[in-house]
Order: structure tokens, then sequence, then C-alpha cells
């Protein structure tokens, strides 16, 4: 979870773009939301809206209504798209090397696809592992991030009939929405006492448990690079 919970249902209400991602073939300036699967099919579902108060009419989406859509499994998101920066994307820096550092920054976290904190994304870090996971329970935000990989896992063996386990949590990310989106990166073991290997898990969970979290995929973290 993230150091502020507020912090966590502001960010869910942000929507994201990112215009440097594109579709293979480029596309200059496509709004990246696609990257995420999301279906603006939704925005006239009534159900999703809501009023402030008794004496304000305007409406204002109720993100708790909001259903991302599931995601098939062992299916990245982030594949298909490549990125690419505008020429004129120097405007706006005080300098070469401002301009430099931000976009090697966001090469870094686009070739990590979600497993490196992209604020340009509204993917950020988990911090305080040893912290619980929420005020309504004791497990610690490792732990949890533990039974999400275990889940993620469980898929994997059962799809490839291997025997992947897992051993220790080495960080996490959250992608904050009406379902967010967890990045785990941990290590673990392909076969009894056999050597570590870095793997990563991503999967969907859901604010208040008013659905249960469900995998999206799972692999060795090699296996993108």
């Amino acid at each position: 979870m993230l150091s502020d919970d507020s912090r966590a249902k502001r960010a869910a209400t942000e929507e994201e773009s990112d215009s440097s991602v594109s579709k293979k073939p480029k596309i200059e300036d496509e709004d990246d939301t696609c990257m995420e699967d999301e279906d603006d099919s939704d925005s006239n579902n009534p159900f999703l809206w809501s009023t402030d108060g008794e004496n304000d009419d305007s409406p204002t989406i109720n993100y708790l209504n909001f259903q991302d859509p599931e995601p098939e499994w062992d299916k990245d998101s982030y594949d298909g798209y490549e990125l690419e920066f505008d020429p004129d994307g120097r405007e706006g820096f005080p300098d070469d090397k401002a301009y430099q550092d931000f976009r090697d920054y966001k090469t870094k976290a686009f070739k990590n696809r979600g497993f490196f904190e992209d604020p340009f994304r509204s993917i950020y870090p988990i911090i305080d592992l040893e912290d619980l996971w929420s005020d309504t329970t004791n497990v610690t935000r490792r732990q949890y991030l533990a039974n999400i990989a275990s889940l993620c896992v469980k898929k994997l063996n059962e799809q490839n009939r291997s025997s992947v386990e897992v051993v220790s949590i080495v960080r996490g990310n959250l992608k904050p929405g009406g379902g967010y989106k967890l990045y785990i990166t941990f290590m673990a073991r392909e076969y009894p006492d056999g050597p570590l290997v870095e793997y990563q898990a991503k999967a969907m969970d859901f604010a208040g448990g008013r659905k249960p979290p469900f995998p999206i995929l799972c692999r060795p973290a090699s296996s993108i690079s």
C-alpha cells in the first residue's frame, strides 16, 4: 500500500495519459490508456455516477462502481507498444541534461513494464512492507504481496505443469483504479532446492475485498530483458 492511503484514493481518480507511448506501427500522440485495456463504453452507465450532496445536482464519477475488464491470462498490456519521444519535447526543460535524465528515466520505466516506479503512468511503489496492508487486517504488506504472488504462481504452475514456489518478496508497485493492479517482484525456486530466480507477478485486486483478486501474469524477470 502507499505511504498514505488517501494518496491512493486521490490517485485513483486520475486518468493516465502518456502520448509518448504508441502502438506499433508508431502513431504519434496516441493516448496510452489502451495499454491497460480500459473500456470507455461504461461512461454512459448511470450506476457510475453519483452526487456529492443533497443540494448538489452535479454528477461525479463513482469509482467504486467502475469495473475494469478482466485481462487475459499471460497477456502483458505493454506488448505491441513502443516508446517514442516528441521531437519538440526538449522545450520546457532547463537544459539538455534535465531532458536526457527525463528520457532515461522514462525509458527505464517503460522497459520494466510496470515493475519499476512509473509516475507518468500512475504506477507507484509500495513502501514500508512491514506495515499493515490495511487498517482492517493484521496482514503485512509483504505477506499480502506474497499471497498475491502465490496466486499468480499457482496459475502459472497449473498452465505449465511447473513447480515454481514463492520464496521472498523483493518489491511491489501499485496502479490505482477501479480495479487496481499490483506489480510484484519476488524471488522464487523453479524446483525444490533449486537456485533463487527473480520472478514477476501481475494481478488485479479490488479495494475492500468486493471482488477476489485474480492473476494476470507470472514470469521470470529475465524474460523481458
